[in-house]
């Protein structure tokens, strides 16, 4: 085993797997740098022996190994050192073998002789991922220790100063009045505030004002008596008195009727009402917060919203950044969606490409974090385990427009030519790979050929199967 010995701290490691002195040499000088160290195993055992002991950021491993031959090394490094990142070198061009490196977990494959510009553009892909995902989790430690907000990720000095915010009125009773764009995390706040105040052990209930009609929003508020209207079998609590003791989350306040908001008033001020059809007073005690995307200002100067209402609300207004407007967390959510959603399907995260994190980053974002997470949650069904490129994103997001009209996420299997799930996984990988390497080969077909292992007729037939256009990577 040879080491490389640097005077700086070591900030990476890489594990290079080939019995190829000569190749070996080459990747050590391909991806050498300066805080990285790279050590050379000659063998699968002797790589083997180091774990799980040494823990490598990445690990180049060849798929010629004598004691371990073929994709097999990928499935022992996989179980040894789960969660490393993987590349794969191999001698002679073939695309299945190739197809079956990357569904055994490699993140790139690398023919041999090595081109060293082409591995170290691997590497550093691979590694720039690796501390993303650090990034990420320090990220979230950093927010649970400051603030010990488990479910909001942030390192946008706007939102750390809504957290401050948060921290100030959870203390209290005062009512709290959210605003911001659809999807900011609203409810989110809501939640946070109630569990850090004195109220946390009792109900938080949450209401989207506007999704009930103005009679049937009433009775979801005060509830009813028996016989009230139609249908009411029963007494029904509404969730003022659910939420006694508690918090109540009023959304999208700004949606409800003017007979309505005088009700709602007159609960804020008295914290007592009466059922509908009845005619008792009920008495609770219920924190409000209440949350809108409504200018509502506006809405009192055009007299769609009470002025008196308004001010009652208002006692501690809490403003929420557009997703656009706090573009440093983007990445940060980007990931940690994708972790979720694989974990919630049972899937491998997919990573994005440098191209579409560009696109990412400059979208506009309508949806706001909601729109974010959604997406997300669609690049793993479609690119679980892979990398997601731009013919995965919306249109809109490629073309640069605003996004405010986003389209559907372009789905990438409609058009391969097997339909069973088993087979539809394999032709994403081999339409992922194709397209890997015509961007390399600059849509230079022989080239492309040879990289893959296949004659220029196949390259020609799964090209046209995949919908692929040379002329796209030119």
């Amino acid at each position: 085993m040879d080491t490389q010995s640097t005077a700086q701290a070591i900030n990476e490691t890489v594990l290079v797997v080939d019995d190829q002195e000569l190749s070996a040499a080459l990747i050590k000088q391909a991806l050498s740098t300066p805080g990285r160290q790279i050590l050379v195993a000659a063998s699968a055992r002797e790589a083997l022996a180091l774990l799980p002991e040494l823990v490598p950021d990445l690990v180049v491993t060849s798929l010629d190994l004598p004691d371990l031959g073929g994709v097999r090394i990928l499935d022992v490094l996989g179980e040894r050192a789960p969660g490393v990142p993987l590349l794969a070198t191999m001698g002679a061009p073939d695309m299945d073998i190739a197809v079956q490196a990357v569904r055994r977990g490699a993140m790139d494959v690398v023919t041999r002789p090595v081109n060293r510009h082409r591995l170290a553009e691997a590497a550093e892909g691979v590694l720039a991922e690796a501390r993303s995902g650090r990034e990420l989790e320090r990220a979230r430690e950093q927010v649970r220790d400051r603030h010990g907000f488990s479910h909001l990720l942030t390192q946008s000095p706007r939102m750390l100063r809504v957290f401050d915010q948060i921290r100030a009125v959870a203390a209290t009773d005062a009512t709290v009045l959210i605003r911001g764009e659809t999807g900011t995390g609203k409810e989110l706040v809501s939640r946070a505030i109630h569990e850090r105040s004195r109220r946390r052990e009792k109900p938080f209930i949450s209401v989207n004002c506007g999704a009930f009609t103005e009679s049937l929003l009433e009775s979801e508020l005060f509830g009813h008596e028996k016989g009230s209207f139609t249908g009411a079998s029963g007494r029904r609590q509404g969730v003022f008195e659910m939420a006694d003791g508690g918090t109540l989350f009023l959304d999208e306040l700004g949606e409800t009727s003017l007979n309505v908001q005088v009700n709602l008033l007159r609960v804020l001020e008295e914290m007592r009402f009466r059922r509908v059809g009845g005619h008792d007073m009920v008495k609770v005690d219920t924190r409000i917060v209440a949350a809108t995307n409504v200018d509502l200002e506006t809405a009192v100067e055009d007299g769609d919203f009470r002025r008196d209402l308004f001010y009652r609300l208002n006692v501690f207004p809490i403003f929420l950044p557009a997703l656009r407007e706090r573009p440093e967390d983007i990445p940060l959510l980007a990931r940690h969606f994708l972790e979720d959603a694989a974990n919630d399907y049972g899937l491998e995260p997919p990573t994005l490409s440098p191209e579409a994190m560009q696109a990412v980053l400059r979208y506009r974002w309508p949806g706001n974090v909601r729109q974010l997470r959604s997406l997300c949650e669609r690049w793993v069904i479609v690119a679980a385990g892979r990398q997601v490129t731009a013919d995965l994103l919306p249109r809109d997001m490629v073309d640069g427009r605003s996004g405010h009209d986003a389209g559907p996420v372009m789905p990438v299997d409609d058009d391969l030519p097997m339909k069973a799930a088993t087979d539809r996984a394999t032709a994403q990988v081999e339409r992922s790979y194709l397209q890997r390497q015509l961007k390399r080969n600059g849509g230079h077909l022989g080239k492309t050929a040879d990289a893959a292992g296949i004659t220029r007729r196949t390259l020609y037939t799964k090209m046209k199967a995949y919908g692929l256009d040379a002329a796209d990577y030119r």
